[in-house]
C-alpha cells in the first residue's frame, strides 16, 4: 500500500505546474499505457513500460475531466473537456484525429441551461460512445460501432465514433448526467448529480439506434453524485451524504431493477 511519497517506487509529474490538477486516470486493456487528463486541458498518454510521459499536441480549451481508450484501436484514445469538445487522438503521434464540439440545447427543449460541458464518457466494447453533459443530456454515437450497417467491409483507418451524423441525444434530466456507463453491448445506465440512475435499453430499427428507457431509481444516501460505474451485475456510485461526507454505494443491478417494477 502507497501512504506516502516515500512508498512509491517512481513518481512522474504529469501536471503543466504543482497546481495543475489531475482529473482522470485511464489504462488500456493490454495495461502498456495510462492515459490522463488535467484541469489545464493537457490530454497525454504514460508508456508503463518506460514511464515516460508525453502528450497530445491539441488541448482542450478548458478542464480536460475525461480520458478514455478506444476499445481495438491501440494507437486510438478519446478526451472530453469543460470546452465542450470531445477530441479523438492517435497518442503514439500525439496528433488529433476527429473532434466533436457540442452545442448548447436550444432554451424552449425544456433541458437545462447550464452549458453542456461533458462530465461523463463511456465506451462499449463495440465502439459504441456515450457522453454525459452538464445540461442533463447523453449523446449516443455509434458511427465506430463494429458491425454499423453502413460501414465498408474494409477496416477504417480511423475510429468514426464521432461522426454528429451517426449519433441521437437523450433529454435525461434538467440538472447535470455526472455518470455513464454500458452495462452491456445494448445497456446503458446513466446518473444525475442528484443520484437519479436510468437504464436504456440500446437497439437498432433498421439504419437508426432507438434508445428506450427501461427503469430509473434513486441511489440512497446521496446527496451528490460525483461519479457512477457499473460492469456485471454491480453499480458504484460515489459522492457526498447531506452531512458534506464522501460516500460511495454498491447496489446489485437485478436488484435495482426489480425494485423499480
Amino acid at each position: 500500500m502507497i501512504s506516502s511519497l516515500d512508498d512509491a517506487d517512481f513518481q512522474i509529474q504529469l501536471g503543466e505546474d504543482k497546481d495543475d490538477v489531475l482529473n482522470e486516470l485511464a489504462v488500456n486493456r493490454s495495461a502498456t499505457y495510462l492515459a490522463f487528463g488535467t484541469d489545464a486541458g493537457s490530454v497525454g498518454v504514460v508508456e508503463l513500460a518506460s514511464n515516460r510521459a508525453s502528450r497530445m499536441r491539441v488541448r482542450h480549451e478548458n478542464i480536460c475531466g475525461n480520458v478514455s481508450f478506444i476499445p481495438d484501436r491501440p494507437n486510438e484514445l478519446i478526451s472530453g473537456g469543460y470546452d465542450s469538445a470531445v477530441l479523438h487522438f492517435d497518442f503514439q503521434q500525439g496528433s488529433l484525429l476527429s473532434r466533436f464540439d457540442i452545442t448548447a440545447s436550444p432554451p424552449s427543449s425544456g433541458v437545462s441551461l447550464s452549458p453542456p460541458f461533458i462530465l461523463a464518457m463511456a465506451l462499449s466494447t463495440s465502439g459504441v460512445m456515450a457522453v454525459g453533459t452538464a445540461d442533463g443530456r447523453v449523446w449516443i454515437g455509434t458511427g465506430g460501432e463494429k458491425g454499423h450497417p453502413s460501414a465498408k467491409k474494409k477496416r477504417s483507418r480511423k475510429w468514426e465514433g464521432l461522426r454528429e451524423d451517426e449519433g441521437v441525444w437523450l433529454s435525461v434530466a434538467e440538472g447535470p448526467v455526472v455518470g455513464v456507463s454500458f452495462i452491456d453491448l445494448t445497456s446503458l445506465l446513466t446518473c444525475t448529480l442528484l443520484g437519479t440512475l436510468t437504464l436504456y435499453s440500446i437497439v437498432r430499427e433498421e439504419d437508426r439506434v432507438v434508445p428506450t428507457q427501461k427503469w430509473t431509481a434513486e441511489s440512497k444516501d446521496l446527496a451528490k453524485v460525483n461519479a457512477m460505474s457499473a460492469e456485471a451485475d454491480r453499480i458504484v456510485v460515489g459522492g457526498f451524504n447531506a452531512d458534506g461526507r464522501g460516500v460511495f454505494t454498491i447496489s446489485n443491478i437485478k436488484d435495482t431493477a426489480l425494485a423499480t417494477s
